[in-house]
């Protein structure tokens, strides 16, 4: 639709506008192309009205500017004078012909200088407009980006060269403080300077100091460097981790002693599946340890490297997380200076620890171990089970109030079962390369990984820490399985409506205590319906080049599973519990015959604004009143808004539930509190599941 500014606008300039007015009198009829004309007009729209266009003093932080063009000049382009400016300055759309709103977002400024972006409307190589954006500068500021204690780095007595990160939004200098003759910069970069010490030939211990300046203003940091004698290492005494670990106070502590250990690189740098910082060693006293270096370019260690580590003055920590992941996770040498790694070589490595149960992960804290006869208690999708095609704004939803009760904020995990239905986790970080390049085996067989411990509250999980998929030999056939399928709802690869949500093995049916049968296209009411589950149906490759997986887009039919959805999970008109505000899940089945252990196994999701709190409850009857249904365990919902995936649950279920003709199963919320956090539920959030399955064992 054009306004009546617009019209008076093109009257004005002449035979092509009233061309134009003419084609919009009579739009239901074919008219020629008018001829291409040189007027263009832009309006910046300010609160929903157009305003005339100036220069734009943009904002510190980026903000995002909508504007119209008015023009006759055809086909056009936006482009800005200097092609680097597209990196803070983007155009949405960038080309277009004729008339347009556009949109340009300006990205902040974190540098200390001030900028200037001119946006060009260009049209057959000339320059037909400009929107000029000016931003003021950002303080400037100048940081190590890796610290030492006492700002003292500790270098190696034989000579080393090492890179020191520098964060800077301004330009900065950095010089030895005084002549030392052993101490020197090498090469410089936009973001790290290199420092280069010569082999100590002396009895005495020495100290040399560099200062970073950032030009034209008065912020400075030095950093003092101290270098050793090979008096020290030559007269350590060498310990086994075990002993070295025995010096320690509940692992934490400065190793006092001159010692040194040595033993067998059991994490891969090149997976992508370990903290790019830390290298995990273990030798044949059946203990290891996390060595957490003072970058990532220090850690040069491959898989299966042996090293000499010198301890002296060394200090354990605490592995503690940030952000909303408070957890802990176990002890670590910090800020280990790569000048203490005193030998290393090539081998091929250390045998894993055999274990027949996950209880006795906890005495091998960081060994490299293999599990045997386990199976996986919910195979869906692939290591990583979400799509991974979204990119790391998923971290904004920190906020996410169900994220402390999930692991899903930086690392993804699936549930492991033993022979003795024992439990333990898989896990793997965003960053692994193997993560979405197979499905989940759904047999049972060995897998093999880095122990690794964490802590929330007071409750301490080992879970496992695969190197590549090599490490997984976990059966595909699922007869392997020892955990049989008796029942199976999902998951689904087409986005169809369905007429009734019934189970593809065994006798079963879902609804929820508010919908009506079957399955629609569309979030209802009164309806489940189909949505994406972002859970891989097929493996993908990673492109090296890109970073990306192929086949690429995560939600799209043939490619990840679909789920079904519902709306409306409080106090709905439509909800046939008379007795409760919130809806259920309902499942429907028969385990009329089934003797074994059976356990409830599904992936769920919560969006921000849908449940997170659902009460796992059983009867024979759906229409029992609410104290006929047996409670079973409370479950919390990940927030799929934070997550971009849903979290695995397998939930055990009393013998009362075996062989019984009608059995009715279901996820009642249980109290009015959405995923995101403490408010109410929207009536809007939506909860999808991605499969239920009943299994015996």
């Amino acid at each position: 639709m054009y306004d009546m500014k617009h019209i008076l606008y093109n009257i004005k300039r002449g035979v092509a506008a009233l061309t134009l007015v003419l084609a919009l009198a009579a739009s239901s009829c074919q008219q020629p192309e008018p001829t291409v004309g040189s007027d263009v007009e832009i309006f910046q729209i300010v609160d929903g009205e157009q305003v005339a266009l100036g220069e734009i003093d943009a904002a510190l932080g980026g903000q995002k500017y909508e504007f119209v063009l008015f023009s006759n000049i055809g086909e056009w382009q936006l482009k800005p004078t200097y092609e680097e400016d597209n990196e803070w300055c983007k155009a949405w759309p960038s080309e277009g012909k004729n008339d347009a709103r556009i949109a340009i977002k300006v990205f902040e400024n974190d540098t200390a200088y001030p900028r200037t972006c001119e946006m060009n409307v260009v049209s057959r190589g000339k320059v037909m407009a400009t929107i000029t954006f000016n931003q003021v500068a950002n303080q400037p500021s100048m940081e190590l980006s890796y610290a030492y204690p006492d700002d003292t780095k500790i270098v190696n007595e034989f000579g080393e060269k090492f890179k020191i990160r520098i964060d800077s939004n301004i330009e900065w200098k950095a010089e030895v403080t005084y002549n030392s003759g052993w101490l020197a910069l090498g090469e410089k970069g936009s973001d790290y300077q290199e420092l280069v010490v010569t082999e100590n030939p002396t009895t005495e211990e020495r100290i040399s100091s560099v200062k970073f300046r950032a030009i034209g203003t008065d912020i400075e940091h030095i950093l003092y460097i101290r270098q050793g004698t090979a008096e020290d290492f030559n007269a350590a005494s060498k310990y086994t981790i075990a002993q070295t670990l025995m010096l320690l106070d509940e692992g934490v502590g400065v190793v006092s002693d001159n010692v040194y250990v040595q033993g067998y690189v059991v994490s891969d740098l090149e997976s992508g599946n370990f903290d790019p910082t830390q290298m995990i060693v273990m030798d044949d006293s059946g203990s290891a340890i996390c060595v957490e270096f003072e970058d990532a370019d220090s850690n040069i260690y491959p898989l299966n490297t042996f090293v000499t580590l010198h301890l002296k003055d060394m200090a354990f920590t605490l592995d503690q997380g940030v952000g909303v992941d408070e957890s802990t996770f176990a002890t670590k040498l910090a800020g280990f200076p790569s000048s203490r790694v005193k030998f290393s070589e090539p081998s091929s490595g250390i045998a894993p620890i055999v274990l027949n149960s996950v209880e006795e992960m906890g005495m091998y804290e960081h060994c490299l171990v293999t599990l045997k006869n386990v199976e996986y208690a919910v195979p869906y999708g692939t290591y990583v089970n979400v799509n991974e095609d979204f990119s790391g704004d998923y971290l904004d939803y920190a906020y996410s109030y169900s994220q402390p009760f999930n692991t899903f904020y930086n690392e993804y995990v699936h549930p492991l079962r033993d022979a003795n239905d024992d439990l333990t986790e898989v896990y793997t970080l965003r960053s692994a390369k193997f993560r979405a390049s197979r499905l989940i085996p759904e047999g049972s067989g060995d897998i093999t990984g880095v122990v690794m411990r964490r802590t929330k509250g007071e409750k301490s999980i080992y879970h496992l820490r695969m190197r590549s998929l090599e490490d997984d030999k976990i059966s595909e056939d699922p007869a392997t399985r020892r955990a049989k399928t008796v029942m199976q709802i999902g998951p689904w690869t087409e986005k169809k409506r369905l007429d009734k949500v019934t189970s593809s093995i065994g006798v079963g049916h879902l609804r929820t205590s508010a919908s009506n049968e079957g399955a629609v296209l569309g979030a209802s009411s009164v309806s489940i319906y189909l949505s994406d589950s972002w859970a891989r149906c097929v493996p993908a490759t990673i492109n090296e080049q890109n970073g990306k997986w192929y086949p690429l887009y995560a939600t799209a039919e043939g490619v990840t599973y679909f789920s079904v959805s519902a709306i409306n999970w409080w106090g709905n008109n439509y909800n046939r519990i008379t007795d409760c505000d919130g809806v259920a899940w309902i499942i429907t089945t028969s385990t009329t015959g089934i003797e074994g252990q059976l356990s409830l196994d599904l992936a769920m999701c919560s969006s921000s604004g849908g449940p997170m709190y659902f009460m796992v409850e059983y009867a024979t009857s759906e229409s029992a009143p609410i104290d006929e249904w047996t409670a079973v365990k409370e479950i919390i919902a990940a927030n799929s808004s934070m997550s971009y995936g849903q979290k695995l649950y397998t939930i055990d279920l009393p013998q009362q539930c075996n062989n019984v003709p009608n059995l009715v199963i279901r996820l009642r919320v249980s109290q009015n509190m959405r995923s995101k956090n403490t408010s109410a539920i929207d009536a809007s959030g939506n909860c999808k599941i991605g499969l239920i399955r009943l299994s015996s064992r």
